[in-house]
């Protein structure tokens, strides 16, 4: 790319100097020009740290910005995006990526929300914004965001990473998938692997807690059931890992069945009616039309925190939005409407799991990172960290683990290079009562640089202590003594 920072010699002077030494005046970035490239602004800032923030636009409608710390560390990392973006946004912020001196970039993915709740209209007959949020923003950012870097400190990034979670983990398996040369490393938090699965299931979960269309005010699993849900389940599965503190160590070790809370005998209190057990099961079972298996289902764990369960599956009225009750609800009847059938009159009551799977097949394609080949990206060292709570109810952990599954299967050598972490009790991206709290920005840094894999991680709570993360498939097991809350009262093994 061509651009014009002032004479040339001053470009020669500061190519010829570090990053330290030579950096351009923030404000002469204005005057960057690269083709299908416009400059909106450049202006330094005193917080978090000393920087440069340059925003501009690509191409029609790709809005980006990129922080450029006064103290460079000689790295970059990229920043993936919520839900259906919208905003520009880093998620790489929440990893603290300026005061570690990276340079971090964040963009819109090429279209702005209304801002009415959950919001998919944007992307209604809009094929280039499509592809644009399923990988094209994050891929076309990342570029000039290196030239950037080479025009303010003079040369290009000794690393580049990327850091997302939920639809920012979906962009960082795309990007190792379908632009495997971006990224040196990336972090792929809670990935969004399977948008038809996904979608299915929230929206079946959302027929089941919204049976009538025309009202949505009330769910059939309110938050009194919840909290009978959650207690039954404590009952059962808390002391399965040892402890009895709140926190399911695996969830799949607990066996709970719905079923042995449902009203019996004319009894009201303490106890669930068939259609609640109902709605209990659409979440905690696979979904299986036609007997044949759907997408993953939800561990237990997520029914405890108002929000899990209360803020992405059962919801209340209005939660998120007008007429948006839950997440699930507002996320699958937005792609229903206006990404897949241009109805803007789609209700959950219309969700056909058999009939979905032909009728997504060229957006399943398109947005869905489900290729577990990764061989190009790991042919030039690059490396996978991925982590999931094991009470995320919005993204099911067993997704996360399904695909890397199927990585291994198709390469064992892969678990050289692609590492996943699973968190206790943690809930979507963090929250809940588990230790969400990983340097993974350190971790994956030290992992590109040694090319020694990580065989364990530390999270800690916010409370304070902390608890050893191991590397999928072995899990952390209690010593038996202690209060778990130090990462020396576990051991990684077998499960």
């Amino acid at each position: 790319m061509i651009r014009k920072l002032g004479s040339v010699a001053a470009i020669a002077l500061l190519s010829s100097l570090g990053a330290a030494e030579a950096q351009v005046a923030c404000e002469s970035l204005k005057g960057f020009q690269a083709p299908d490239l416009k400059i909106t602004n450049a202006t330094s800032a005193t917080s978090p740290v000393p920087l440069c923030k340059v925003d501009g636009v690509i191409g029609k409608e790709i809005n980006f910005s990129v922080w450029l710390p006064d103290a460079w560390n000689g790295k970059f990392v990229m920043g993936g995006q919520g839900g259906f973006a919208g905003r520009v946004e880093s998620q790489a912020m929440s990893l603290n990526v300026l005061q570690k001196g990276y340079v971090t970039a964040g963009t819109d993915t090429g279209h702005s929300s209304t801002g009415r709740g959950i919001d998919g209209v944007w992307a209604a007959g809009d094929v280039e914004r499509l592809v644009n949020y399923a990988h094209g923003g994050i891929h076309r950012t990342t570029a000039v965001t290196k030239t950037i870097i080479n025009a303010r400190y003079g040369r290009a990034p000794d690393r580049s990473y990327f850091a997302g979670c939920s639809n920012g983990g979906r962009a960082a398996l795309m990007s190792a998938q379908r632009y495997p040369n971006d990224f040196d490393g990336i972090i792929a938090g809670a990935p969004a692997v399977d948008f038809l699965g996904i979608t299915g299931t929230f929206s079946n979960i959302s027929n089941k807690m919204y049976p009538d269309p025309k009202k949505i005010d009330t769910p059939v699993i309110d938050k009194a059931a919840r909290e009978i849900v959650a207690k039954a389940v404590k009952e059962k599965c808390d002391a399965l890992d040892g402890l009895s503190d709140g926190i399911l160590g695996d969830p799949r070790q607990c066996t709970f069945d719905v079923k042995t809370i449902q009203c019996k005998s004319g009894k009201k209190d303490n106890c669930l009616t068939p259609v609640q057990v109902a709605a209990v099961e659409a979440i905690v079972k696979a979904p299986m039309p036609n007997g044949k298996l759907f997408h993953v289902p939800y561990p237990w764990g997520g029914e405890q925190t108002e929000a899990d369960w209360g803020f992405w599956l059962t919801g209340a009225k209005d939660r998120v939005g007008p007429g948006q009750p839950s997440l699930a609800y507002g996320f699958s009847i937005e792609f229903m409407r206006y990404f897949l059938t241009q109805d803007a009159t789609w209700n959950h009551s219309r969700t056909n799991l058999v009939e979905l799977p032909k009728e997504m097949k060229v957006l399943q394609a398109t947005l869905s990172p489900t290729n577990p080949d990764l061989s190009a990206f790991r042919g030039h060292g690059g490396k996978l960290l991925m982590y999931h709570g094991w009470s995320d109810s919005a993204l099911s952990p067993f997704m996360s683990i399904n695909y890397v599954d199927k990585v291994y299967a198709n390469d064992a050598t892969a678990k050289d290079d692609v590492r996943l972490f699973m968190l206790p009790s943690v809930g979507h991206c963090a929250g809940g009562p588990g230790p969400d709290r990983v340097d993974y920005i350190d971790a994956l840094d030290k992992w590109v640089s040694t090319k020694a894999a990580p065989e364990e991680l530390v999270a800690n709570f916010a409370a304070g202590g902390g608890r050893k993360l191991c590397p999928y498939p072995k899990v952390a097991k209690y010593s038996g003594t202690g209060d778990g809350k130090s990462p020396d009262q576990f051991t990684c093994a077998a499960p």
